[in-house]
């Protein structure tokens, strides 16, 4: 293998070398399937990412079976990254990402593919809805990574600060998650949230203030990035808000950390632009919305216990404000 002159450390060296047929196979195969794989960008992430983690683990089982599940794990996912590009197109990140394994081996050694995974699905949601924040994520991680001591403590500390770096869909089912951690990693976890409130304040009330105030947009016109051929509007659905142009439709989230659009496509366009609610301008927020912008040009509108969320005509964008005790 190309990576071998350039590791140094034994463990890794033994088990490519007497190995090798294996996973020249695995690199033959993920050619066919994807394509050309650089075999000096498949060596780097050997050296730089592999051979840090592998030395981990070996500190903790240094047994040659648990060292080629290890390796195996780490090299099959890695041909995955490089040969969908994912490892290319966002080296950086997904290096940042990766390295937190070598800083939590535990997990690695009892659950190496169930852990890689985990992180690499983090990684697809951040770069979905929140692409500028993946080496803040790393960060958090890095912070609790002493409290983190099982694979179900990883999944749900990761959930969280995921949610704390926009992933606003997220919020509604982390105050159960969070009840079952252990009171040091619920603290390091308050710590990095900023948050001097209980889990309970923190997870139930989307927002930190208790005024009417702009949070901002999301949306936009699907030509610049956006989401949208047409002006969209929105209409309260069951629990949830959903958004169309007519063409497509979305679920709409917002809290403090973020506004996310999930795609909704069992929700029909036609049947979310036919709920929408015209303005009643005997709301309560509409005076201090109304000093801000034309309230006569909302197109629709809705208003939960703690958020407006409204459209304006010819906008493609969705105005979210907190209600706070409006």
């Amino acid at each position: 293998m190309a990576a071998m002159e350039k590791i140094s450390l034994s463990q890794l060296i033994v088990e490519l070398s007497d190995n090798s047929a294996l996973y020249n196979q695995w690199y033959k195969e993920s050619e066919m399937k994807y394509g050309n794989i650089s075999s000096q960008t498949l060596a780097n992430w050997m050296v730089d990412v592999v051979e840090p983690i592998v030395e981990a683990t070996v500190a903790l089982n240094s047994a040659t079976e648990k060292v080629h599940e290890v390796v195996k794990a780490l090299y099959l996912e890695a041909l995955k990254l490089i040969g969908s590009g994912l490892a290319i197109r966002y080296e950086d990140e997904y290096k940042a990402a990766w390295l937190l394994m070598a800083q939590m081996p535990n997990l690695v050694v009892k659950f190496p593919t169930k852990t890689i995974s985990l992180l690499n699905d983090v990684l697809l949601n951040l770069h979905m809805y929140a692409p500028e924040k993946t080496m803040y994520w790393c960060k958090l991680i890095v912070s609790s990574r002493v409290e983190i001591k099982t694979i179900e403590d990883f999944k749900i500390v990761g959930r969280i600060y995921a949610w704390k770096c926009g992933l606003a869909h997220l919020r509604i089912r982390l105050n159960g998650d969070f009840a079952e951690l252990s009171e040091n990693l619920q603290r390091t976890i308050l710590q990095n949230l900023d948050s001097d409130k209980t889990a309970d304040d923190l997870f139930e009330n989307p927002w930190s203030n208790r005024n009417i105030k702009f949070e901002g947009v999301q949306g936009g016109f699907v030509g610049t990035t956006g989401f949208f051929e047409h002006p969209p509007k929105l209409a309260q659905i069951g629990e949830h808000i959903f958004v169309s142009d007519s063409k497509s439709s979305y679920a709409l989230f917002a809290d403090q950390f973020g506004k996310v659009l999930l795609p909704a496509n069992a929700v029909d366009a036609a049947y979310i632009v036919s709920k929408a609610k015209q303005l009643d301008t005997s709301e309560k927020w509409i005076e201090k919305v109304n000093a801000e912008m034309d309230t006569s040009t909302i197109s629709s509108n809705v208003a939960t216990k703690d958020t407006l969320f409204f459209t304006l005509q010819n906008s493609y964008f969705l105005y979210v404000y907190s209600l706070g005790n409006a």
